[in-house]
């Protein structure tokens, strides 16, 4: 049953790839004068970019070390764990979840850091990630332009429900699972997995010099990830206030979170599109910006994977199967 769900779900978002791409493909043919967009990127502007991207997987792989660091209680040189976050995404490239896996057991047979105590470190850092950049993208909006709009809705009111939604569901359910036991061995075995993984992620939020280093360096990366975008839409001469720049973000956050297809290809592009379109940019406009995104980030990621080591990774990737529970 499990084979089948599985082969039923890839084929589904196989599907809908390939769906999303055709169109995509068929509104650049309607629209040929669109295409040149791409080519209005200096050298220049690539080579600071890349630089930015360098930085934004620096900062990823050092607030991701401050969580497994609260979670595990160990702590792990910063040089090895960078190397192994590009690994991992390196991995993930080339098959979806294939990075979790890889630094899930190379953690646990190195570190004894067992795989619930990851599985929190990573549902902790995608669940605090998410929730600050929404609260930074919402202060920002509030000061600069409360009445932007989405279409016929505040796109201040959007951010608070979706804030909301994804700050109390983890606590919800840590409070649920806290209050329920179950009698089958295997759910009950389920059920103390993901309640240790809830409760160790929202007991954490306790301590106050572990949350005021992910704040710090989360503005340091929003910031980071706003000049991207501003190079972005400067080189394709696209004017885009700073409230627009940080709804960019929020999606490309929430688009690494949320996996529809494969790396959400085609889906990011279009959420994109969608969004330069309602802000009165174009909807051309926002796919080109989610194209230059994907392959320099892609393309960086990549090459330093392939450096550090990645394709002898995947020669090898037996020795990192996905754990037999």
């Amino acid at each position: 049953m499990k084979i089948k769900f599985s082969r039923y779900k890839k084929i589904i978002s196989w599907s809908l790839t390939i769906c999303c791409l055709a169109y995509i493909v068929w509104f650049f043919l309607k629209n040929t004068e669109e295409m040149k967009l791409v080519f209005k990127l200096k050298p220049l502007m690539l080579i600071i970019l890349t630089c930015l991207f360098l930085l934004s997987d620096i900062l990823y792989s050092l607030r991701f070390r401050i969580i497994l660091k609260k979670s595990s209680g160990q702590t792990l040189p910063f040089w090895l764990w960078y190397k192994m976050i590009i690994l991992g995404r390196f991995l993930t490239a080339m098959a979806p979840q294939a990075g979790n896996v890889y630094l899930s057991v190379y953690l646990k047979k190195n570190y004894q850091i067992s795989y619930t105590r990851y599985a929190s470190s990573f549902f902790s850092f995608t669940w605090l990630d998410t929730c600050l950049n929404m609260i930074y993208t919402i202060a920002v909006v509030l000061a600069v332009n409360p009445g932007l709009r989405l279409g016929s809705f505040k796109a201040l009111n959007i951010l608070l429900l979706l804030t909301i939604a994804i700050a109390a569901a983890p606590l919800l359910l840590e409070l649920i699972f806290r209050k329920t036991r179950l009698r089958m061995p295997y759910l009950s075995w389920l059920h103390s997995k993901l309640s240790e993984m809830l409760t160790v992620s929202v007991n954490n939020l306790s301590d106050g010099l572990y949350m005021l280093k992910l704040v710090i360096t989360g503005i340091i990366s929003f910031i980071n990830t706003i000049i991207i975008f501003y190079i972005c839409f400067i080189s394709l001469k696209i004017p885009a206030s700073l409230p627009i720049l940080a709804l960019f973000y929020v999606i490309l956050r929430l688009s690494t979170q949320i996996v529809i297809t494969p790396g959400n290809l085609g889906i990011r592009e279009l959420a994109y599109g969608i969004l330069s379109k309602q802000m009165n940019i174009g909807m051309a406009q926002g796919i080109v910006i989610s194209v230059i995104i994907r392959v320099l980030s892609g393309g960086i990621i990549i090459v330093l994977g392939a450096l550090f080591g990645g394709i002898d990774l995947l020669r090898h990737r037996k020795d990192y199967e996905e754990p037999e529970q």
